[in-house]
């Protein structure tokens, strides 16, 4: 400590480590030296802030930068106009959209076999006899296969969302790299 009032006037330096602990010293080890740190008086009040060079926040900046020109090229490189990213997000969705169809289809099939073996299940129950294994199984069955074609059927949807979503911010980055908004007719521009 000697050491540090002869260089600091007495002055503690604060810092943290990679796993966030705070460290206070009379100087700062060399691995923490990249590190946001507090100098402080005798007291313990901050007289000066020191904020570290962010050489990793610049490098994860770059990285993210070179990764979106590199869309952008992508982007540019695929489609001549905006009608294009339309064309193909149609084509996307072909699939997933007769998938839902298909859904719908066996979630309405499966729900009129619920509604049966429910009506079956009632008219014993209206008879006050008790409702046979076999009935309140096919039901129970059905309910099942309902809730699972609702799951499936909620999946798809949310995947055709994004292909939705992933397409529309496609072509607004595509109108902004090419200078135009969502407004501009598109039809027949071969940019």
């Amino acid at each position: 400590m000697q050491h540090a009032q002869a260089e600091g006037g007495g002055r503690i330096v604060k810092w943290k480590d990679e796993k966030g602990v705070t460290h206070y010293g009379d100087s700062i080890p060399p691995q923490y030296a990249d590190r946001d740190n507090t100098l402080m008086n005798k007291q313990g009040i901050a007289v000066q802030q020191n904020k570290a060079n962010a050489p990793h926040v610049d490098k994860v900046a770059e990285l993210a930068k070179l990764e979106q020109d590199k869309k952008d090229r992508a982007l540019l490189g695929t489609f001549t106009n905006a009608n294009e990213i339309d064309l193909t997000r149609d084509r996307n969705l072909e699939p997933e959209l007769l998938a839902m169809k298909n859904l719908q289809q066996d979630r309405a099939i499966t729900q009129k076999k619920v509604d049966q073996s429910t009506l079956a299940a009632g008219n014993y129950s209206k008879a006050k006899k008790p409702v046979p294994a076999n009935i309140r199984d096919e039901l129970k069955a059905n309910k099942e296969a309902v809730a699972k074609i609702d799951q499936r059927i909620s999946e798809r949807q949310q995947a055709i969302d994004n292909i939705h979503k992933r397409f529309e911010e496609d072509k607004k980055r595509y109108l902004a790299l090419r200078g135009q908004n969502s407004a501009t007719p598109t039809g027949n521009q071969n940019q």
